[in-house]
């Protein structure tokens, strides 16, 4: 749809009135409101478009200025033809979109001035001769660019005028010298950028000058090299308060500007230093406090400041690796107390048995539970079951795990406690914990 608007937009600006016939721009009141309704068209997502919102808009800005461009070649052949009412009107609707649109103003006040009652009998060729000699007049007072405009102004209503075309050529070396010299008088008062818009507008006039461009390259420079300056004195200024984060950005602007700036170069090397010292050096103190994953995120915000990231990431990887060596001892310890507990009450089920099997004993045999167990040892249940226990404890004796050796050779002195191995082992366990040989 926004295609075939456009299309129509452009046929009727494109379509010049007849010669013979002087009558209105076909479809012009739509041509308008077309144009001012023109918009983002479908766009729903926001990001789509914040991407395309500023690509967007200069599109618009360019087929406005097309349009209005081709609406401006209408109101000129009205105005050509004599059709002064006709012309101001389509004048004014150009700047009804575009109020900063130079020519239609100039269009505009020709038009009004053609058919205004206060100056009955005049004719374009004394406006054109009216307007040539106040141009002329700003010229010899010296007013240079008010007299280019105004002869550029005779030159675009009266295109045949040879007079003025020369005129105009000798005004334009004139306002582009003008220029110049205005460029260099605010070059020389250090107003670097009053003096590279002055050259600008002088390049405006004369595109190839080899030494406009050659003044503006220099200011440009200057102007670059100035603000990556006091981005560098601002950036400074922060390092010396130790607002480390801040002139670090600073610099990076700084950089941004003058890409080779010796002096931003090395301070942002000792500022990216400090910056990653401090997070090494608070990473550390987290990882001896046995907090490995805030150590591990201070080492990571490091990694933007590094010139050894190889360091950076065996830190981390030290972390991670302590981590997981912690998890497994903690689930090892869970499991071996785990383990104890089963066995612990596994004893006291069969101690539980034994009592209840030697009161009934002694009941039967009319006897105190005392004199039942006195002559009775250990089951040969009990005393496997000890040599068992054992024989496990000598296994992690061997292995230097004392720990789970004094766990084993406990449940067997319980089981048997005549059991002199368990009980040899005990003792040999308690030598070396307490550092004897």
């Amino acid at each position: 749809m926004t295609n075939l608007i456009l299309a129509f937009i452009f046929c009727a600006a494109l379509s010049a009135p007849a010669a013979a016939q002087q009558k209105r721009v076909k479809s012009e009141e739509s041509l308008f409101l077309d144009l001012q309704k023109t918009g983002l068209g479908s766009l729903t997502e926001f990001e789509e478009k914040r991407k395309f919102l500023e690509t967007v808009k200069l599109e618009k800005q360019k087929i406005q200025a097309t349009m209005l461009g081709n609406v401006y070649e209408n109101a000129f052949e009205y105005y050509r033809q004599g059709n002064y009412e006709d012309a101001k009107d389509l004048a004014a609707k150009i700047l009804a979109i575009d109020p900063n649109h130079q020519d239609a103003q100039m269009l505009m006040e020709a038009s009004n001035q053609l058919r205004s009652s206060l100056r009955p009998g005049m004719s374009e060729r004394l406006m054109i001769e009216d307007r040539f000699k106040t141009a002329l007049s700003f010229y010899n007072e010296g007013r240079i660019v008010e007299a280019h405009r105004k002869m550029e102004e005779v030159v675009k209503l009266s295109p045949n005028n040879i007079k003025a075309k020369y005129w105009l050529a000798k005004m334009k070396d004139d306002l582009k010298e003008y220029y110049s010299e205005k460029g260099v008088e605010a070059y020389k008062l250090r107003d670097l950028k009053g003096s590279l818009d002055n050259f600008y507008n002088a390049l405006l006039i004369r595109p190839r000058d080899a030494a406009t461009v050659d003044w503006i390259t220099r200011i440009e420079d200057e102007l670059r090299q100035q603000k990556a300056n006091d981005k560098l004195k601002e950036a400074l200024e922060f390092y010396a308060q130790g607002k480390l984060r801040s002139a670090y950005e600073g610099l990076q602007r700084a950089l941004e500007i003058q890409p080779g700036d010796p002096k931003a170069g090395k301070l942002m090397a000792e500022v990216k230093l400090e910056i990653e010292n401090g997070y090494l050096a608070s990473g550390k103190k987290l990882y001896g406090a046995r907090k490995y994953t805030d150590a591990i995120g201070e080492w990571d915000k490091a990694k933007p400041y590094t010139a050894n990231m190889s360091y950076l990431n065996k830190l981390i990887s030290r972390a991670r690796e302590q981590m997981k060596l912690e998890a497994d001892e903690k689930r090892r310890r869970a499991e071996e107390a785990a383990r104890r507990a089963r066995a612990e009450e596994e004893a006291r089920a069969r101690e539980e048995a034994a009592r209840r099997k030697a009161e009934e004993e002694a009941k039967r045999k009319g006897v105190s539970v005392e004199e039942v167990k006195k002559p009775m040892g250990p089951s040969a249940e009990n005393r496997l079951a000890s040599q068992q226990h054992y024989l496990e404890g000598l296994k992690y004796f061997q292995n230097s795990n004392y720990e789970k050796a004094r766990d084993e050779w406990t449940i067997a002195r319980q089981l048997d406690p005549g059991n002199a191995d368990a009980g040899a082992g005990l003792k040999r366990i308690e030598q070396i914990l307490s550092g004897g040989q």
